[in-house]
């Protein structure tokens, strides 16, 4: 399991001793014609975050397929595929198709390539009912499964060997499957618990927590609140401690800290790192300023420590954001994918 120093509520940051302790898990996409995009942006952004989170890759992906080519998705949007049989190490394939993939069976490459790979010493996946490939080579027999309802084309009886299991995904051994789009996520977060344990994860749902909580209108919020964070945005060069701000404003931590969670879902502190982040990029993008001189005026007491905990909270170094523009900055945000996606990508994605 990862260990490192905690922020925190929220991320943590990792020294070398902690960048030695688990290995980067390798992924391959595998693609058909008319894949199911929405599927596999569900696959991709678990990925991303989890390399954001903990600072470094420890997933790569590779968008793959038997020839290679440009294929379109469900929705019409091409995406650039490496060919299967020349795809970089991997530790697990998943399969990703569209709706009528499991018609597809007499393709001349793809049942070879099926038994081909169910035969590697890997994980095998795939989502939704392309699951039922899987299960016509015979890939799930003795395997728990889950999968969506069978294809009217298909018999379930004539699947004797299956051991469907009532749950929106599945992994066991060497075996993913996951019903739908919408399981598609909880299946990568625990294929990630299981290699990266599950405090990466916790931390994973902790983020997407706060994202999704709305934003609280600051003339709504308790008058405590608001002169407090009056006073954290007057003190980001010199930083006040926890118990500082509950004295300055006349009430106790424990009251501090509950207004926090209340009303903007994390501590005190994880708020507090998060606008002296924000402020230095702002400082960043200004260009007028050097990294060092950034660092101290947003309260960092070292270069180290601040490049660690900006790339955790932005997914990118501090100098990939100097001078930048808000576009160029986003496109800097995107391109910080591991190099194997970015070789075979998925830019709108990734």
């Amino acid at each position: 399991m990862l260990t490192g120093t905690e922020i925190d509520d929220g991320y943590q940051c990792f020294d070398s001793s902690d960048r030695q302790q688990s290995p980067v898990l390798r992924i391959g996409f595998w693609l058909t014609q008319a894949f199911n995009m929405y599927a596999l942006a569900n696959a991709l952004e678990p990925l991303r975050l989890a390399n954001q989170l903990a600072g470094r890759s420890v997933c790569q992906w590779q968008m793959l397929s038997l020839d290679g080519q440009q294929l379109n998705a469900s929705n019409g949007i091409a995406t650039a595929t490496a060919r299967l049989d020349q795809a970089q190490t991997l530790d697990v394939l998943i399969l990703c198709g569209g709706d009528n993939l499991h018609l597809h069976t007499e393709h001349p490459d793809l049942r070879p390539q099926l038994n081909h790979w169910a035969a590697q010493p890997i994980s095998l996946g795939a989502l939704g009912e392309a699951g039922w490939l899987l299960a016509q080579i015979g890939a799930l027999d003795g395997f728990r499964c889950s999968l969506p309802q069978p294809p009217a084309s298909l018999t379930f009886a004539a699947f004797s060997t299956l051991t469907p299991v009532a749950a929106p995904f599945c992994v066991d051994r060497q075996r993913l499957t996951c019903v739908g789009p919408q399981a598609v996520q909880g299946l990568m977060n625990e294929l990630l618990a299981r290699t990266h344990g599950r405090g990466l994860v916790l931390r994973m749902e902790k983020h997407a927590a706060r994202q999704a909580r709305p934003l609280l209108p600051l003339q709504d919020a308790p008058a405590k609140l608001q002169a407090t964070l009056a006073l954290m945005n007057e003190h980001l060069h010199r930083t006040l401690g926890i118990d500082e701000l509950a004295e300055t404003m006349g009430i106790s931590r424990r009251h501090l800290e509950r207004l926090f969670k209340g009303s903007l879902g994390c501590s005190p502190s994880r708020h507090y790192l998060d606008l002296r982040l924000q402020r230095a990029r702002q400082l960043l993008r200004a260009g007028e300023q050097s990294l060092s001189d950034v660092a101290v005026a947003c309260g960092f007491v070292s270069l180290q420590h601040f490049f660690r905990c900006y790339r955790q909270y932005f997914g990118a170094h501090p100098r990939e954001h100097m001078g930048l523009t808000k576009a160029q900055d986003q496109r800097a945000l995107m391109l910080n994918a591991p190099a194997s996606s970015r070789a075979s990508p998925l830019p709108h994605l990734i």
